[in-house]
C-alpha cells in the first residue's frame, strides 16, 4: 500500500478549503441571482468559449474577453448599447445590449460564426504565418484556457516550428524545450533531471495515458507527421493524469479536422541515403460543415549514418468530426504506425576512449530485424447538456505488435577495465500488446459577480495486458567447433563472421521483466478559480487505484496500491503582461507485481515500493512585443523517493538488476521563450539550469552524485526571419546553437582504490543548425543544414557498453506546395 506523500491533516485542510471555496462560491452566486447578472460570455457556434474576442462599444475604450470567453458589462454604461464583437477568423457580430436582458439571474451569450473565406498563404495573421506561439492548451480537457493562467511550466512547440526545422521524429525537437535533454537515441529523454519514458511512467496522447509501443515502447519513437504541437507538462501533475514522473511528461497533440479546405504534400531527400514524404489533407464532407476530415500521412526511407541500421517507417492518420446538432461533438482518430529496420543498441566505447571508433561502428549483425506496427483508435465525444455543464467522454484503444531479433551487448566488458571485449547475447522476440483507456469527466461552469469556477469530475481508467502466446528467447553462447563459447565482440578486431542462429545456445525461456498486466482507475476532481479577473486558484484532488499481476500469465498473482494527490496552484495578473505563479503537485509511479512478489528476480533482498516525489514551482509569465513574445521564469524544487534504477547487470535467468535510490532532489531555473518578435521574425530560445544530487543510495560512492544523463547547464536558441516585402519577399534564413552541458553515466564505470564506485561523465557539447527557406503562394523550399561543423558528440547512454553518438553534418532538402 502507497501512503500519502503530505501528512493526513494537510489532506483534509486542502479538501475542507475546498468544499469552504466551493460553498461560498455557490452562495455569491445565489446572490447575484437575486440581483441581476451583469456577465456576457462569448462563444463559437460549437459552445466553446472565445478568449481576447474584442468588444467596442461607443464612447468607451475596447474591453476584450478573458480566458473563459467572459467580460463584465460596465456598471456605468448607459443603456440601451450597441456592441460590436470581432476576432480574428469569426464574422464580426453587432448586437444590442438593454437593462432589461441584464435583470436576468442568467448570463447573455453571444455565438460568433467562423469566418470562411480563404487568407493568403504567407505573413498573414495569427499560426497561418508560421508563429512559433501557441498561447493556449486543454491538457485533454482537464485544464482550458490560456498557458498564462496556468500554474505549472510548459515547454512547447508548433507544427510550423517543426516543419522549420523539419523533424520528423519528436526527438529532433528535445533541444527546443526547456528543461529537456535526450538520454539516448530511444524515445528516451531527461526532463528536469528525471528519465521519461518507457519504464517511468506514461507518456500522454490528446491529455489519454499513450499505448504500449506509441510513446512508451523505449525505443520506438513517434513521428510528427499528425502533430499539432508537443507539450512537456513540467512537475508530477499526477494529480490529473495518475502515475507521472517528477520532471514531467510529453503530451502529443494531434491534428484535428478543419472546416476549411486544405491540402499540401511535401517531399524531402537528405543524407545517409534518406527520402521522405509527408501529406496532408482535409475539409468539410458537407455543405453545412456538419461532417469534417483530415488525413496525415507519412513515408521515410533512410540509410542512417550507422552501420547495419536502415529503415523505413510509415504512418496513417485519417480523422474525422462530426457535429450532428448544436452542442454535439464526435471525433475519431485512427493512427498506424509501422516500422523496419533495426534496433541501435549504441555504441561500444573501445578502452574507454570516446573517440576511438567511427560513429558509424555497429555490433548488429545483417540477420537482425525489428518489425513493429502499432494500430490505435481514439473517440471523443463533446455533449453541452446546459450552458453551464458540458460532459465528455473518450475512448482509446492501442494494439503494439513487434517482431525482433538482434544481436546486442551484455551490457559488460570480457576484460574490464581494458574494455576492449564486450559480452555479447542474441534476443530473438515475438510480442503483442494491448491498452484500453477510458477518460470520462464532467465540467461545470459556476459564475458569480465576483468568483467564477470551472469545475471537473472524473474518472480515468486504463487496463494494460499482453498477449498470452509472447515469446522471448536468449542465447549468451554458440557452439563452435563441439565447443560452448561465449558471444563476444573484439572492439580492437571488429570484423566477424554472421553467426548462425542454430549454433546457438538457448537458456530458459525469458519473462517480460516490465511488462506486468495493470489496470488502473483514478477519481478526481479540480476546481480553477477566478477571483476579480486577476487571482486564478486551481486545486485538484485524485485518488489512484492500481492493481497489477504476474508477466507469468499461468501462475498469475495480483498486488494492488492505492493513493491519494492533492495539487495547489496559483496564477496572479500583475498587469497585462505579467503573471506571477505558484504551485505545489505530487506524483507517484507505482511497482508492478513482479518487483513485489518476485523482487529476487531482479537482485533485492526485499520488495520493492512505489515511487513518491513531489514539486513546488514558482516564477512569471510574461508577454512582450504586444503578448506575441512569451516567455517563462521558473524555479523549481523536486524530492523524489524509491527511485527505480537499472544497474545494467542481468541475472542468470536473464532478468535486469535493480535498485532503488532512498532520496534524490533536483532544483533548478528555467527561461523559455517562444513567439514572434515580428510577424516576420521568430524565435525560440531556452536555457536551464539544473542541480541534481543522490541524497541516499544504497551503493557506495553515489551520495552526492548528481543524477544519470541530468545535465547541469543546457540551452539552445533558433532564430527565424523571413522578408516580407520588395523583391526578397518569401526569402528566409534559420539559425541555431544549442548547448548540453557533462552529463554523469548511469551505471558506475569501475570501482576505486577506496573501494567506492566511480562514475565517469559523458562529455559536454555543442552543435550548430542552419536553414534556408524560400515561400511563394502555396509553394515553400527549404534546405536545412545540421551540425554543420560536424562535432563529434554523444546525446547520452548507460555506460560504455552503450554510448549514444549524435549525428554528424546532414543536409534535409524539401519541397512542399499547398493548394489551398
Amino acid at each position: 500500500m502507497c501512503k500519502v506523500f503530505l501528512p493526513t491533516s494537510s489532506i483534509g485542510h486542502a479538501v475542507f478549503l475546498f468544499i469552504l471555496t466551493f460553498f461560498l462560491a455557490a452562495t455569491l452566486k445565489g446572490q447575484d441571482g437575486l440581483k441581476s447578472n451583469r456577465q456576457v460570455i462569448v462563444r463559437d457556434v460549437h459552445g466553446n468559449a472565445l478568449p481576447g474576442i474584442t468588444i467596442s462599444i461607443a464612447g468607451y475604450a475596447d474591453l476584450q474577453t478573458d480566458s473563459h470567453g467572459r467580460f463584465i458589462v460596465p456598471k456605468t454604461l448607459k443603456l440601451p448599447v450597441k456592441a460590436t464583437f470581432k476576432g480574428v477568423g469569426f464574422e464580426t457580430l453587432v448586437r444590442s445590449i438593454d437593462d432589461h436582458q441584464l435583470q436576468s439571474p442568467r448570463a447573455i451569450v453571444v455565438v460568433l460564426s467562423q469566418r470562411v473565406q480563404q487568407v493568403d498563404e504567407v505573413l498573414v495573421t495569427g499560426r497561418r504565418n508560421n508563429s512559433y506561439l501557441i498561447n493556449n492548451t486543454e491538457l485533454g480537457g482537464k485544464f482550458s484556457g490560456s498557458l498564462k493562467d496556468l500554474p505549472q511550466s510548459v515547454s512547447i512547440v508548433s507544427k510550423e516550428f517543426m516543419e522549420d526545422k523539419q523533424a520528423f521524429v519528436i526527438t529532433d525537437m528535445v533541444q527546443d524545450l526547456a528543461g529537456v535533454n535526450q538520454a539516448s537515441s530511444y524515445d528516451d529523454v531527461t526532463i528536469r533531471g528525471f528519465n521519461s519514458g518507457y519504464m517511468s511512467g506514461l507518456r500522454l496522447v490528446n491529455g489519454m495515458r499513450s499505448g504500449y509501443g506509441y510513446g512508451t515502447s523505449f525505443w520506438r519513437t513517434p513521428l510528427t507527421v499528425n502533430l499539432e504541437s508537443i507539450e512537456i507538462l513540467k512537475g508530477p501533475g499526477a494529480s490529473l493524469f495518475g502515475d507521472i514522473t517528477p520532471g514531467g511528461t510529453i503530451n502529443l497533440v494531434t491534428k484535428k479536422p478543419k472546416a476549411a479546405k486544405h491540402a499540401s504534400i511535401n517531399f524531402s531527400v537528405g543524407s545517409f541515403e534518406t527520402y521522405r514524404t509527408t501529406l496532408d489533407v482535409g475539409g468539410a464532407v458537407d455543405t453545412a460543415g456538419k461532417v469534417l476530415y483530415r488525413l496525415n500521412v507519412g513515408y521515410e526511407n533512410a540509410r542512417t549514418f550507422r552501420d547495419v541500421n536502415q529503415r523505413k517507417s510509415m504512418l496513417l492518420a485519417p480523422s474525422f468530426s462530426f457535429r450532428p446538432v448544436d452542442g454535439t461533438q464526435l471525433d475519431v482518430d485512427l493512427t498506424y504506425d509501422n516500422f523496419d529496420g533495426y534496433l541501435d543498441r549504441g555504441l561500444g566505447i573501445r578502452g574507454n576512449d570516446f573517440y576511438g571508433q567511427p560513429r558509424s561502428f555497429n555490433v548488429n549483425q545483417p540477420t537482425d530485424f525489428l518489425k513493429t506496427s502499432f494500430l490505435t483508435m481514439a473517440a471523443r465525444l463533446s455533449q453541452r447538456l446546459s450552458s453551464h455543464m458540458s460532459l465528455h467522454v473518450r475512448y482509446m484503444k492501442s494494439i503494439y505488435s513487434e517482431n525482433l531479433n538482434e544481436f546486442r551487448t551484455l551490457n559488460t566488458f570480457a576484460d574490464a577495465p581494458a574494455n576492449t571485449i564486450m559480452n555479447m547475447r542474441f534476443q530473438s522476440k515475438q510480442a503483442r500488446d494491448y491498452t484500453d483507456n477510458v477518460v470520462s469527466y464532467v465540467r461545470y461552469s459556476l459564475q458569480g459577480r465576483h468568483i467564477q469556477h470551472e469545475i471537473a469530475v472524473g474518472v480515468d481508467y486504463a487496463r494494460y495486458a499482453g498477449d498470452a502466446d509472447n515469446l522471448l528467447r536468449e542465447a549468451r553462447s554458440s557452439i563452435v567447433n563441439g565447443q560452448e563459447v561465449p558471444l563476444t565482440i573484439d572492439l580492437e578486431n571488429p570484423n566477424r563472421n554472421i553467426i548462425d542462429v542454430s549454433t546457438y545456445v538457448w537458456r530458459p525461456q525469458a519473462e517480460f521483466p516490465f511488462l506486468n498486466p495493470y489496470n488502473s482507475l483514478g477519481l478526481y476532481v479540480q476546481d480553477q478559480i477566478t477571483i476579480a479577473d486577476r487571482l486564478k486558484l486551481i486545486l485538484g484532488l485524485r485518488h489512484e487505484y492500481y492493481r497489477s499481476s504476474s508477466a507469468d500469465l499461468q501462475n498469475t498473482f495480483e498486488t494492488s496500491q492505492r493513493v491519494w494527490l492533492p495539487r495547489l496552484g496559483l496564477t496572479y495578473k500583475l498587469n497585462e503582461q505579467v503573471n506571477y505563479f505558484a504551485s505545489y503537485s505530487q506524483g507517484y509511479v507505482p511497482v508492478g507485481a513482479d518487483f513485489i512478489h518476485n523482487y529476487q528476480n531482479y537482485g533485492a533482498n526485499e520488495p520493492f515500493q512505489a515511487e513518491r516525489s513531489f514539486q513546488v514551482e514558482t516564477g512569471f509569465k510574461t508577454g512582450f512585443f504586444r503578448n506575441q513574445l512569451q516567455t517563462e521564469l521558473s524555479l523549481f524544487h523536486i524530492g523524489r523517493q524509491n527511485m527505480l534504477v537499472p544497474t545494467g547487470e542481468l541475472t542468470d535467468t536473464g532478468f535486469p538488476v535493480y535498485r532503488q535510490s532512498g532520496e534524490v532532489l533536483s532544483r533548478g531555473v528555467e527561461l523559455d521563450f517562444r513567439g514572434q518578435v515580428t510577424p516576420e521574425f521568430q524565435v525560440m530560445a531556452n536555457y536551464t539550469f539544473n542541480q541534481t544530487r543522490v541524497v541516499s543510495s544504497s551503493l557506495t560512492g553515489e551520495e552526492g552524485q548528481p543524477l544519470g544523463n541530468a545535465p547541469k547547464n543546457m540551452g539552445g536558441i533558433w532564430l527565424k526571419y523571413v522578408f516580407s516585402k520588395n523583391v526578397l519577399k518569401g526569402l528566409g534564413f534559420g539559425a541555431g546553437i544549442y548547448y548540453v552541458d557533462q552529463r554523469r553515466m548511469d551505471n558506475a564505470a569501475r570501482i576505486g582504490e577506496n573501494g567506492m564506485n566511480v562514475w565517469d561523465m559523458w562529455p559536454a557539447y555543442s552543435t550548430v543548425n542552419t536553414a534556408l527557406y524560400y515561400h511563394k503562394n502555396g509553394m515553400k523550399i527549404a534546405l536545412n543544414v545540421n551540425n554543420i561543423f560536424d562535432r563529434y558528440y554523444y546525446v547520452g547512454g548507460f555506460d560504455y557498453t552503450r554510448g549514444f553518438v549524435g549525428t554528424p553534418r546532414n543536409v534535409m532538402l524539401s519541397f512542399g506546395y499547398s493548394l489551398w
